[in-house]
């Protein structure tokens, strides 16, 4: 368990170290506008509205409106681009996908009653929506004059015996307690004990020396949802609904980061002169999970309607495995070293949800539509580890990392015929304490977008556009990385109903 409490403190002052651990709570937790074009294109504010398929993940007393059956299938292209800077050089990454966003089936069931009074439909709906995806490039790089992750690893061993940490045919440091990226440290010499004593290090380069830095992530995957929904209309007036939502995650993360020695470094005292080191990590974390969701919709009168949902915990099963190795090259050797594949499984609750909404509808003219979520990403919970291990001092970070927060989300539309045109805007909360001077900003969303009905068949187009900032840490007390992301993505919606 030393591994997982180590990297916990890590990860109090880096976004990217890999393992378990309260980010692991936060990438589980939070959803951003996906699924089909109309519902992005007003920003996801489809809790009192209705008759739209991602609505089944948010409010499902949304598919009680649904007066038809239907399909619908759609995909989008995303570009995600993140400017970096780190001791004050700027660097620029981004990467293009095409992305699956939405497949959905309606099933309307109209009773036998004349009059539309009652029970007026039964509605199943089953299929799957994006919830959220993490494709996403970044680098940094820049002169650090003073500093170097050689500093950590040094910090990281000490009180070790340095024996301990020696890989070879009698010991297996990897099976023992202690710090995996210091162990590779000390079998590439990049940390060396202080000369008397068997449990103190230094770095391999001269005090007042300084290094090139570079450090670039990639990561990939995401969390959809199968819903699996059952409705009602009564009296066109009360829309209820329920979801069995069934999850499932694959994140990929590759982390690179290297350091290379000035030009004018000279060698340590018994005549080895660090030149570079590169140091990769990768982790992969797949599982699934599953939730209950509850909704209604109200129409007080023609023009207005009000909605309600509420999402309970979402329960995962997570497997995740984990490998590193590291690289150092000197004057007159070089040497190498990897971790074994670190499998391990555990299991993790996420934020319960609360949505109000409420719309204004005019006819045929168009609508105008508002949601509130509320939700608390400090109740996130790492559950129990496969080994029985139960994360309290994760769990206790998660509590102090995270914080209540809302999104909030408006959209409009208009129709001019059989072509309707769409606008919103969505932010969404912070998720971390207002004292976590890492944590991300708000999360703001852009959108717009049209739509055709020809008969029975329509297709919806909707450009998004997000955008935030976050700081991080590449180890440490290493300076400070800020990074302002930006993302653009266009969805195209086939639908058909019936």
């Amino acid at each position: 368990m030393a591994r997982k409490l180590f990297f916990l403190i890590i990860m109090l002052n880096s976004l990217h170290v890999l393992a378990q651990d309260h980010q692991d709570a936060l990438r589980l937790s939070q959803s951003l506008n996906s699924g089909t074009a109309r519902f992005v294109s007003m920003g996801g504010a489809f809790g009192a509205l209705g008759a739209d398929f991602s609505s089944l993940s948010f409010n499902p007393a949304g598919l009680g409106v649904y007066r038809t059956s239907e399909f619908t299938v759609t995909t989008s292209i995303k570009n995600k681009e993140v400017n970096s800077v780190y001791l004050n050089q700027p660097a620029k990454d981004y990467r293009t996908r095409v992305l699956f966003d939405n497949l959905g089936f309606v099933a309307s069931f109209k009773t036998l009653k004349e009059e539309e009074k009652g029970l007026v439909h039964v509605n199943i709906g089953m299929g799957y929506n994006r919830l959220h995806d993490f494709f996403e490039e970044s680098y940094a790089n820049g002169a650090n004059s003073s500093g170097s992750m050689m500093n950590y690893f040094a910090t990281a061993a000490g009180g070790t015996n340095y024996f301990n940490l020696t890989d070879n045919e009698n010991n297996n440091p990897y099976g023992g307690l202690f710090p995996w990226d210091a162990v590779m440290a000390w079998n590439t010499f990049l940390i060396d004990t202080v000369p008397g004593s068997a449990n103190s290090y230094t770095r391999a380069i001269n005090d007042g020396e300084g290094v090139y830095q570079d450090q670039s992530l990639s990561s990939s995957g995401g969390v959809g949802e199968y819903a699996f929904s059952l409705a009602a209309n009564f009296s066109n007036k009360l829309f209820i609904g329920g979801t069995l939502g069934v999850q499932d995650i694959y994140y990929r993360q590759q982390q690179y980061y290297s350091e290379e020695a000035f030009g004018d470094n000279s060698p340590l005292p018994n005549g080895d002169r660090f030149e570079s080191f590169d140091y990769t990590q990768t982790l992969v974390v797949e599982g699934s999970g599953v939730n209950f969701k509850i909704g209604a919709i109200y129409k007080p009168i023609q023009i207005l309607r009000l909605g309600i949902a509420l999402h309970s915990p979402t329960f995962f099963s997570i497997n995740e495995t984990y490998r590193a190795s590291m690289k150092s090259f000197f004057n007159n050797f070089d040497s190498k070293a990897s971790t074994p594949l670190n499998l391990y499984d555990y299991r993790i609750k996420t934020p319960a949800r609360a949505i109000a909404s409420i719309a204004l509808t005019f006819g045929e003219l168009g609508l105008i539509s508002f949601d509130y979520e509320y939700l608390d990403y400090g109740t996130s919970q790492f559950i129990k580890g496969g080994d029985g291990y139960r994360f309290t001092d994760e769990n206790n970070a998660i509590s102090r990392i995270y914080t209540k927060t809302y999104n909030i989300k408006a959209g409009g539309e208009v129709w001019l015929k059989k072509l309707a045109l769409r606008a919103g805007y969505a932010q969404y909360g912070s998720p971390f304490a207002s004292h976590i001077s890492f944590g991300n900003s708000d999360i703001k969303v852009l959108s717009a977008g049209f739509g055709l009905r020809i008969e029975q068949f329509f297709i919806d187009w909707a450009y998004q556009r997000y955008f935030y900032n976050d700081s991080f840490t590449m180890y440490i007390d290493s300076p400070v990385i800020t990074r302002d992301l930006s993302q653009n993505k266009f969805f195209l919606t086939l639908g058909y109903r019936f």
